[in-house]
């Protein structure tokens, strides 16, 4: 602290620096602007304390709005120098437009210094201090989620998204791709597309159709056989040499 109050005697030492100015002695310029300094200090700890015990009174939350405490403080510091300078210094006391001008040159000033300590050094050296990394504030924003390719399977020219894929039926010759974005037609045999589609997404359950996994909604009967019902309202027969491997898939899918 000791530091930064020197700091600022010096900035004030080469702000007021002038000709009649420098021509006093160093101990009274000393004594002046440490006591200007001094008062500052005194009066932002006033405020600063004020600021708390009103704002928890009022609002049960301690805040302290630090750009008027600031404002104050120079304000205070600055009045409080210019009117020392006739006993201190005997000069005359300055207009009133000159105080105001050197009002406005050291709130702004001290305004960014402020800011630049608060939000670039101060959390710097406190990270230092801790032996942590510094981390700046958009640093701590969670970064934006880039967005996974969408899978896309290729039947025979044709390009389909995995999740839509409803089912592949035998239509003589064709074969008919069924999605939830519409239907696809292709050129058969079945086995072939089959063999080209993950393990996992379906199974055959006739010799003319296979379903994907994603669109059984639930089993049905169609006389003794068993049947699947699709999420687009179709329902499948399942073949009677395929019920066995299609009643255990189900199981092991969660799927009856």
């Amino acid at each position: 602290m000791l530091v930064f109050y020197a700091v600022i005697v010096g900035f004030i030492f080469v702000a007021n620096a002038t000709p009649a100015r420098d021509a006093v002695p160093l101990e009274l310029r000393l004594l002046g602007y440490g006591s200007s300094v001094l008062v500052g200090v005194g009066v932002l700890f006033l405020s600063v304390a004020a600021s708390r015990r009103i704002t928890r009174r009022r609002t049960g939350t301690e805040i302290i709005p630090f750009p008027l405490t600031l404002a104050l403080t120079v304000i205070c510091s600055v009045l409080f120098g210019e009117a020392l300078t006739p006993r201190l210094y005997g000069d005359p006391m300055a207009p009133i437009g000159q105080i105001l001008l050197k009002l406005g040159f050291y709130v702004v000033t001290v305004e960014v210094a402020a800011a630049v300590a608060m939000y670039i050094l101060l959390p710097r050296i406190l990270s230092h201090l801790r032996g942590r990394p510094y981390r700046s504030l958009s640093d701590l924003i969670p970064k934006p989620e880039v967005a996974a390719p969408t899978p896309t399977l290729h039947l025979a020219g044709h390009k389909v998204r995995p999740a839509s894929l409803i089912r592949l039926e035998v239509d003589g010759d064709l074969v008919r791709i069924i999605t939830t974005d519409g239907t696809r037609i292709a050129q058969g045999p079945l086995g072939p597309l089959v063999d080209s589609l993950p393990e996992d997404l379906g199974i055959m359950v006739h010799r003319a159709d296979w379903v994907a996994r994603a669109a059984v909604v639930g089993t049905t009967r169609i006389g003794r056989s068993r049947a699947l019902r699709l999420r687009n309202g179709d329902v499948v027969r399942v073949a009677s040499s395929r019920d066995g491997v299609v009643a255990e898939w189900l199981r092991q899918n969660g799927l009856v």
